[in-house]
């Protein structure tokens, strides 16, 4: 399709785009992440711990692309988590995915952010690598059985921290540990370890011998051939972060529930 590209706009989302942008994500008749207004005002209105910022890519008036950043702070500096980048399929190509990411851009200098990040799918980041100037620092495997040396940060720089407001936005309840169900494509149940909270406190050893989680101990520098690992990636502004070792696994603390791919579904609920 030719692009009417003078006529192309990127702005901030409004409040009232939340139903159009909804339909977007939806537009080949499918909705696998269950998509609405209301999940994306949860998002993009409801958030605890700062401002989001949506930002949608329009030409003649309707929404053709969407990017989503949530402030998150990590290890003490000011940064991102990007999410939710869709382009229609009527306009796919690098014309409206670079438009939005210019202003990604744009905004986060403006707003004086030292990092943003992300959970994109493999294709994705390899697109972020290749044309916006992200890296993949590292990829992330799925540790099948869980130890306290998992879910307890130990030295590491770089980690999400949240308000206790996050923890009800996020998962709907205030526990110590929020294990998920997750089934997998052969309809097999699997127990997820997604955040853990209070340092461990009252860790069942017993209880997660047999639950997935992330791990420093499943971080790799490159991807595996032998299992499926998520790549995170990260666009650095300050370089001083660089110096700090940010793009090197090892000074990560990342756990499931840090990434919005997860939904929490209560495994005593299932």
């Amino acid at each position: 399709m030719n692009l009417d590209v003078d006529n192309l706009i990127v702005r901030f989302a409004d409040p009232l785009d939340g139903n159009e942008i909804a339909q977007l994500f939806c537009e080949d008749g499918t909705n696998l992440y269950d998509w609405s207004e209301q999940k994306w005002r949860h998002y993009y209105i409801d958030y605890p711990d700062g401002q989001p910022v949506a930002l949608v890519a329009e030409i003649g008036g309707g929404i053709i692309g969407h990017y989503g950043m949530l402030p998150v702070d990590i290890g003490g500096w000011s940064a991102m988590l990007g999410l939710h980048a869709y382009v229609s399929t009527k306009y796919r190509g690098l014309t409206i995915i670079s438009a939005l990411m210019a202003e990604v851009d744009r905004v986060c200098k403006a707003k004086g952010i030292s990092l943003i990040c992300g959970f994109a799918n493999p294709q994705f980041s390899l697109i972020k690598k290749t044309f916006f100037k992200w890296n993949i620092g590292f990829w992330i495997g799925f540790k099948k059985s869980t130890t306290f040396a998992d879910v307890v940060r130990d030295d590491e720089t770089f980690y999400f921290h949240y308000s206790d407001a996050w923890y009800q936005w996020r998962f709907g309840e205030d526990r110590n540990s929020y294990l998920s169900l997750f089934v997998d494509i052969e309809g097999n149940e699997r127990q997820q370890l997604l955040k853990m909270r209070n340092s461990g406190a009252n860790f069942d050893e017993d209880l997660f011998a047999a639950t997935e989680c992330w791990s420093n101990a499943s971080m790799y520098a490159k991807d595996q051939d032998d299992q499926f690992c998520q790549p995170f990636s990260v666009k650095v502004y300050d370089r001083a972060l660089v110096d700090l070792g940010i793009l090197k696994p090892e000074n990560w603390f990342i756990e499931m529930g840090d990434s919005d791919t997860f939904s929490y579904v209560p495994w005593s609920k299932r």
